[in-house]
């Protein structure tokens, strides 16, 4: 990620130019909530010369704000002879941080198979890659986690394009003042009932203050540098065999094993191992015979000197000892 340097006026055209770099493909879409980070970013790829599939999802939490938000969205797509495709959650109500992401991200999967794209485009900016960041070291994340969001990663099956990361959100609403355009205000992003809420609004402006300057800087800093870790590390692993041998593993230092661990379970497309179950896994390659872990979606079996995934549900496994 380079950090664009858009001070006074001008921002625009960091925009623009934060765009063109990442560009590969003439069809993708472009998740827009209305707010200003993502129709920004859907005004920038349009006057890019692109066409994207304009991707709203209404999470129901509230009611005819959030429904004329998405006739806001799709009014805005129509005026610039896009498509737009308009989800909704299954029940009205707010629900947790969590059960929301996962709702809307499998719209979004969804939504795209239908439309034949196979790159979605999301406005996260530095702001939200600090909160991410921070949120991330509270929750004892390893390096994986500190890095923060990439500019470019696959996720759920597509391609995930986010590439206003070098731009704050001042500066973000600085450029879409610039080009006159409007958007829509989400109240519940005051609502402190939420984590990353209180973390934008209360935990670093605190940090701020108590540190004596501005610690976004060096969260997305750090969020660079872990980056630039990962992939050193997807190199310095090279191709993880389906049953890894545990032999060769044992032979190895405890943090190549963690990340070993962690690189095969995604790769059996087990994502989002918590540091329990990674370090669970990682004690199979020091036992002997046979014996079993169980996680959330299944459960690994080592049987002779083999690692195994088990995609299956309700068995209580024996622990390695």
């Amino acid at each position: 990620m380079r950090q664009i340097e858009a001070r006074g006026k001008g921002v625009w055209s960091g925009v623009m130019e934060a765009v063109g770099r990442v560009v590969r493909t003439k069809k993708v879409a472009v998740g827009v909530s209305g707010g200003a980070d993502s129709v920004v970013l859907a005004e920038a790829v349009w006057r890019a010369g692109r066409k994207p599939v304009i991707l709203h999802f209404n999470h129901r939490w509230r009611g005819r704000v959030g429904d004329a938000d998405a006739k806001w969205v799709e009014a805005w797509g129509k005026k610039r002879g896009l498509r737009v495709v308009v989800g909704r959650a299954p029940k009205a109500g707010r629900t947790g941080e969590g059960e929301a992401r996962e709702v809307r991200w499998n719209f979004f999967r969804q939504a795209a198979k239908r439309c034949g794209v196979k790159e979605l485009w999301l406005a996260q900016q530095a702001d939200d890659q600090a909160e991410t960041v921070l949120m991330q070291l509270l929750r004892g994340a390893g390096p994986d986690g500190l890095a923060g969001m990439a500019e470019r990663s696959n996720q759920a099956g597509m391609v995930v394009v986010r590439p206003l990361l070098g731009l704050t959100r001042e500066e973000v609403r600085r450029a879409a003042k610039e080009e006159g355009l409007s958007w829509r205000e989400d109240r519940t992003n005051e609502d402190e009932r939420g984590w990353r809420s209180r973390v934008r609004r209360k935990v670093l402006p605190y940090l701020a203050k108590s540190y004596g300057r501005e610690v976004r800087v060096a969260l997305c800093r750090a969020a660079e540098i872990f980056a630039g870790e990962r992939e050193h590390w997807k190199k310095e692993l090279g191709t993880i065999p389906v049953r890894p041998d545990v032999r060769e593993w044992r032979k190895k230092t405890v943090a190549w094993q963690r990340r070993a661990v962690r690189g095969w379970l995604e790769q059996v497309a087990y994502r989002g191992a918590n540091y329990a179950e990674i370090e669970g896994v990682r004690n199979l390659v020091g036992v002997g015979g046979t014996a079993c872990w169980q996680l959330r979606g299944g459960w690994v079996k080592r049987s002779k000197n083999k690692l195994f995934w088990v995609r299956e549900m309700g068995r209580i496994a024996k622990r390695a000892r």
